[in-house]
């Protein structure tokens, strides 16, 4: 897969994700939105490759690599609250191995994720809107999400 393909399909998630994580409850959803241009505002700028050395990546590959974290994370604290351990995996290595298909270290991608995934679990605790338990859509998306990693990989 290209770059451009991996960002194509990038925007795509993330549409996807968004959608789905506005089908919840309204506390989850205020809890999302109140928040997640601060962590995104929060994160790297910059990302480094294998060997240590900066990446050419434009702002806005940096932007949507920051979105897909973001939405990503988001949804994988809400399997880790919900007790869903292995969806959450699942997300996180979906995630972070697009976001390395484009050149960043999968180590720092893999980092920064975890970093961003614990600070939404916070979130979600302080704003009252801990699962109560897994829904249908957070299984369908994880299932899209899965789906559309594996047809690019192979």
């Amino acid at each position: 897969m290209d770059k451009k393909e991996a960002l194509r399909e990038i925007k795509e998630i993330i549409a996807m994700q968004e959608a789905a994580i506005q089908k919840h409850n309204d506390k989850l959803v205020s809890a999302y939105e109140n928040t997640r241009e601060v962590i995104r505002s929060g994160q790297h700028s910059s990302w480094d490759g294998d060997n240590g050395e900066s990446l050419t990546l434009s702002d806005n590959e940096i932007a949507q690599i920051q979105k897909y974290i973001t939405s990503s994370s988001f949804i994988s604290a809400w399997y880790h609250l919900a007790g869903e351990k292995q969806n959450r995996d699942k997300a996180a290595h979906s995630c972070a191995t697009l976001i390395s298909s484009l050149g960043p270290n999968p180590e720092e991608v893999m980092r920064k994720y975890i970093e961003t995934e614990q600070l939404w679990r916070r979130v979600i605790k302080q704003s009252g809107a801990s699962p109560r338990k897994i829904s249908l859509v957070a299984v369908i998306l994880l299932l899209l999400i899965v789906g559309a990693i594996a047809l690019v990989i192979l």
